[in-house]
């Protein structure tokens, strides 16, 4: 870990900027010698942790050197604060400051900083000498890595399964017995890592359960449980109005939607006693055959919940499939009719043994050797390296040699994990914005920091360090999560190596002194709240006041004396003035990630809100999406030079870049309007642009400008263009001209298009070829549609809201590659045809607003239909009853059908 920290801190030293700041204070040659020093002690650090050779005495030097990056990162991030109006990057910029730099009394402190670095230095590198630290190889070299191949992993639960098939009947036959009538409980037991999530996940999705229970929920409760937050989850599957506290009236509601229903509840993760009690009363018992089914690590919780019911424990692997997960782990490539090498089959037996049929253990194992060559030499350079511990810790051993074999930057990447909440599910993107701001991605030739972000990411789900919980349609990571265990490790790992602190109530905030990094996951809610946040902002600054990053789950604490932080997130709700103050409003000049749920109105708070973001000329990433912002951003934001990431609030009213604005940077923007001085005084210059979600606030003044805009942009995946209700429609766009059209992959298009018999034609080569999804909104088909969207060859998400459909046919062949299809108000539309072999993958069809006027015709067509809900939206919109059971008739392959 030491290792990956030195590697930011020479990076920082190498930065352009910072070379050109230090020349002035007149300490770059001293600078520049202890860079050369640094350089030989990480060529040593590489080398021992390759060889993975570390006693005592190597941790305590390891430790030495890790505090003194910390330290000169410290002293360069102080004295890049003191310098006036910086901007990054510009090198007359920085001469401008000449006079002013060399006036300031801290130069000749830099320098006497400097020297007590260097006497640092000559004292380590004897105390290595002296206590036997010598290198452990010849010469220096580079880091042995394999390439990363791009491998897309089956869904957690599908690649862990092995040796639970008759664990999963049989769950599945005591949830099902027709006898019992009453709502009995039934209970998973075993210990961490044993599959028990997994196997419920299994059961949960099951043709079986689908087809027994009309509503299935799924809550994950873990070790922090809150009730009210539990309850709102499972509203909100229902699709009811949330509880806004536990009184009587607001659980009545959740009570009699469940009243009449036959049920299955899964609480996952349950960890005390207490908690049946406290949620029994709200689920009804209507005898109706409702279950629930808890997992637990505890078995005394499972006699509690129901002490009629038998608790079904979890045992461990057997040796045949237990082999068999671990090879399927190790060499995902090989497919199981081609048999594997006796050496590697005979090893593989021996790792299975070790890993005492702890399916955690074996995965993590298999995603370990499957990074290593496929030979005997290398497989068993494992097992003779691998301190397996005894008395049941294999499982410890197994994630600790994992995490030991990670290069250095993926140990900063997997440790950062732990900033995030117990069983949460990870916004990959976010989580990626963030390991840029941190400094974790080494910049590659002729790649994106994002695109060798995602493919860290994608080594950790190869490794199985993380799960993958969601795709894409690419096939890239959308969420992930960590398995407790694996979280623990990088929660005792950051710990240890003060690179990041969990903490869950304020006093935890005064064990922090040392930590570079903060996580605060806490769900309660204040009366007070700028009191609490003043107070938890007091705390913050006086315990870590060179704190870097800092992400709160709830309450966002006042902060902008913390003048080092780069990474700045909350996720709950606030108001300007629990986090700023006017007197400190230039403090934050070094963040690089924003994102708040923040919410600013008044005159007042939009001034303060515009001062809080001004003065951040690192800035790379402005996420605001989950707030509401009124007013605007101030145009300085627009010339940061840094800045890769812009998402507001989806309606708001915020203007776009402003003219002839030069960010070559800029990858994403998201929620801006376009300005009517586009069109007179020139575009912002944006060619680096991936993702764009713009609204025409007067489409037939606007579009002009936005066309020649959309010329420019030759790396585009993802376009979405809305405009008002009420405005008039334009003549269709042709994208075959645009540099774009072979790279689109998601496109949205809202209320901007008004079709007529006069217009141009309407076919598929109008659309780029590559579409994955496709939103249209508000367009008034004068003719079915369809056979040009079906053509679409790699469509595999389709919305139509809001149009006019007098007929409508989905034709054998077409549509290939559809997986989910959704109509919302398309109340004027007729006669609906689906020909044998139309939509072959279709998953999901969701119907909302459909004034139905006859049965769709050929439904029963769509063979691997796995969702299908049905929603009149309004009384005008019915389903009377013959319709209902000719649907369900034709629909009976379907394990979820929902017809309100």
């Amino acid at each position: 870990m030491a290792e990956s920290i030195l590697k930011l801190v020479l990076e920082k030293l190498g930065d352009v900027f910072v070379k050109e700041v230090l020349h002035l204070y007149g300490v770059s040659k001293q600078m520049e010698k202890v860079r050369y020093e640094l350089s030989w002690i990480q060529a040593f650090l590489k080398d021992a942790d390759r060889k993975r050779i570390v006693d005592e005495r190597q941790k305590k030097w390891l430790k030495e050197v890790k505090d003194l990056a910390y330290w000169i990162e410290d002293v360069v991030d102080s004295f890049l604060l003191e310098v006036p109006e910086q901007k990054p990057g510009k090198r007359e910029a920085v001469k401008r400051l000449f006079m002013k730099v060399k006036k300031l009394p801290s130069n000749h402190k830099l320098g006497d900083e400097i020297n007590k670095i260097e006497a640092r230095i000559r004292e380590i590198n004897e105390s290595r000498v002296r206590y036997g630290i010598t290198s452990l190889g010849e010469g220096i070299e580079e880091e042995i890595r394999q390439p990363v191949r791009r491998i897309v992993l089956p869904d957690v639960e599908d690649a862990s399964i092995v040796g639970f098939e008759a664990d999963i009947e049989r769950i599945v036959s005591l949830l099902l017995v027709a006898n019992i009538e009453r709502r009995s409980v039934i209970s998973i037991v075993g210990t961490g890592g044993l599959g028990k999530t997994t196997l419920a996940h299994k059961v949960y999705n099951s043709e079986a359960v689908k087809t027994q229970f009309d509503i299935r929920l799924w809550v994950t409760v873990s070790q922090k449980f809150e009730l009210i937050d539990a309850l709102r989850n499972i509203a909100e599957q229902l699709q009811i109005e949330p509880p806004r506290d536990l009184s009587e009236h607001h659980l009545g509601k959740l009570y009699q939607s469940l009243t009449k229903k036959r049920y299955l509840l899964v609480l996952d993760d349950i960890w005390t006693t207490n908690l049946w009690t406290q949620i029994e009363g709200i689920f009804p018992n209507a005898n109706n055959g409702s279950r629930i089914l808890i997992t637990t690590r505890f078995l005394n919780i499972a006699e509690q919940a129901d002490p009629t019911s038998v608790p079904y424990r979890l045992q461990f692997l057997t040796e045949k499939p237990s082999l068999e997960l671990l090879l399927k782990k190790a060499l995902p490539n090989r497919k199981v009719d081609e048999g594997y090498p006796d050496d590697l089959y005979n090893i593989g037996k021996q790792f299975a043994k070790r890993c005492g049929g702890l399916p955690l253990a074996l995965v993590v194992l298999g995603g370990l050797l499957s990074k290593k060559i496929a030979n005997y030499v290398e497989w068993n350079r494992v097992m003779e390296t691998m301190d397996w511990g005894v008395d049941g810790e294999e499982c410890n051993a197994v994630i600790g040699t994992s995490y030991d074999d990670l290069p250095f930057a993926l140990k900063s990447c997997f440790m950062y994990f732990s900033i995030f909440p117990e069983d949460g599910k990870i916004d990959a993107s976010s989580l990626l914005r963030m390991w840029i701001a941190e400094g974790f991605i080494p910049q590659e030739e002729n790649k994106t920091l994002e695109d060798t972000a995602e493919r860290f990411l994608e080594d950790l789900a190869q490794r199985c360090m993380i799960q993958v919980s969601t795709r894409t349609f690419d096939g890239s990571i959308k969420t992930c999560h960590v398995h407790d265990l694996l979280l623990g490790l990088a929660i005792r790992k950051a710990k240890d190596d003060n690179f990041l602190l969990v903490c869950s109530k304020i006093d935890d905030v005064q064990n922090c002194s040392q930590t570079r990094r903060l996580a605060i996951h806490e769900s309660f809610w204040y009366p007070n709240v700028t009191e609490i946040s003043e107070l938890y902002g007091k705390s913050i600054v006086s315990a870590t006041p060179k704190l870097r990053s800092l992400l709160s789950s709830g309450l966002m604490p006042k902060v902008c004396q913390l003048m080092h932080l780069k990474v700045l997130c909350s996720r709950g709700l606030s108001r300007i003035d629990h986090i700023y103050e006017p007197e400190n409003c230039r403090r934050l000049s070094q963040l690089r990630y924003l994102e708040l749920a923040l919410f600013v109105e008044s005159n007042k708070e939009i001034q303060d809100f515009q001062r809080f973001i001004s003065g951040m000329p690192f800035l790379q990433t402005l996420d605001l999406q989950y707030g509401k912002i009124h007013g605007g951003l101030p145009d300085c934001i627009w010339h940061v030079k840094t800045l890769r990431h812009v998402m507001l609030y989806p309606n708001s009213l915020i203007s776009g870049p402003p003219p002839s604005v030069d960010i070559t940077n800029l990858q994403t923007l998201v929620g801006v309007t376009s300005r009517e001085s586009w069109k007179a005084v020139g575009l912002p210059k944006i060619p680096n642009l991936r993702i764009l979600n713009i609204r025409l606030l007067e489409i037939q003044f606007q579009w002009d400008p936005m066309v020649t805009l959309l010329e420019t942009l030759e790396h585009l995946i993802s376009l979405s263009i809305s405009g008002d209700m009420d405005d008039i429609g334009l003549d269709i766009v042709d994208m075959r001209n645009f540099p774009f059209y072979h790279r689109l992959q998601n496109l949205k298009l809202w209320n901007i298009y008004d079709y007529s018999d006069n217009r141009i034609a309407f076919d598929v080569g109008m659309f780029p070829i590559y579409l994955t999804t496709l939103h249209l909104k508000g367009i008034k088909f004068w003719e079915d549609p369809i056979p040009v969207l079906e053509k679409l060859d790699n469509l595999k998400m389709l919305h139509l809201n809001d149009s006019a459909i007098q007929q409508l046919c989905c034709s054998a062949g077409g549509f290939g590659q559809l997986e989910e299809l959704e109509f919302i108000r398309m109340e004027e539309m007729g006669e609906w045809i689906i020909e044998e072999g139309a939509m072959p993958m279709l998953k999901k069809l969701k119907v909302t607003g459909y004034n139905l006027r006859c049965v769709p015709i050929g439904l029963e067509h769509l063979t691997v239909l796995q969702e299908l809900m049905w929603h009149p939206w309004n009384p005008q919109c019915k389903i009377t009853e013959t319709m209902k059971n000719a649907i369900l008739s034709m629909c009976k392959h379907v394990p979820s059908i929902m017809i309100f």
